[in-house]
């Protein structure tokens, strides 16, 4: 068996696209999600308190995804660590950085700090000592077509852990993501990769099944 978490980055960016991210909780279809705590998240209160209701009865990962806006790495990550158990009553399962490849001088610093609170850091090619990850670099979904995806799937490998993210959602004219477009793609390519699941021997699974057994 192989094992396969789905995460559904930027939880709180937007009403619309939290929105499409708990349809794929409630219909599980992914078994991870990443939110943003600097963004609307405190006018999401209903949403946030779903989240919270679905993480009490599901296999269901709920992970920071962290903003940076300079250098000063430790202060915005302890910022918003405690931003997220203030919002939901819990520490992030996992973390991983939001444009990860601007800030790829902020990893040691991240993983340290996922060494310390011992939860999972998504794996961006680089592997920490003492902290728990996927066997390989995460695979983005997000402007990947299907055939790549499914071809992808091909290569995983029995009794190791692999990590797939996109970022679902609906067209918000009121949001000015540069993914804003995509995100319908994306969720049309979370639901064909769940009909094939089955086929190549993978489970869908979370991060703490990771953090439980890696």
């Amino acid at each position: 068996m192989k094992y396969l978490i789905i995460n559904a980055d930027d939880f709180g960016m937007s009403k619309v696209f939290n929105e499409s991210i708990l349809d794929l909780i409630r219909d599980g279809k992914i078994k991870s999600t990443t939110v943003m705590v600097n963004r609307g998240i405190g006018d999401e209160k209903k949403q946030i308190e779903e989240l919270i209701e679905l993480s009490k009865t599901l296999n269901l990962s709920v992970g920071l995804h962290l903003e940076f806006k300079n250098k000063d790495y430790v202060s915005q990550i302890e910022s918003q660590f405690q931003k997220f158990k203030s919002f939901l009553g819990f520490s992030p399962s996992h973390i991983d950085i939001h444009r990860s490849r601007d800030f790829r001088d902020s990893f040691p610093i991240v993983a340290e700090f996922c060494k310390k609170i011992n939860v999972p850091f998504r794996n961006r090619g680089e592997v920490f000592e003492g902290v728990k990850t996927t066997t390989e670099n995460a695979f983005t979904g997000t402007f990947k077509d299907f055939i790549e995806i499914k071809e992808w799937v091909k290569t995983l490998e029995d009794g190791k852990y692999y990590e797939i993210l996109f970022h679902p959602g609906i067209y918000d004219p009121g949001c000015k993501s540069t993914l804003n477009k995509d995100r319908e793609f994306d969720i049309k390519n979370v639901l064909e990769l769940n009909t094939i699941l089955k086929k190549y021997n993978v489970d869908l699974v979370s991060f703490f099944d990771l953090a439980a057994n890696v």
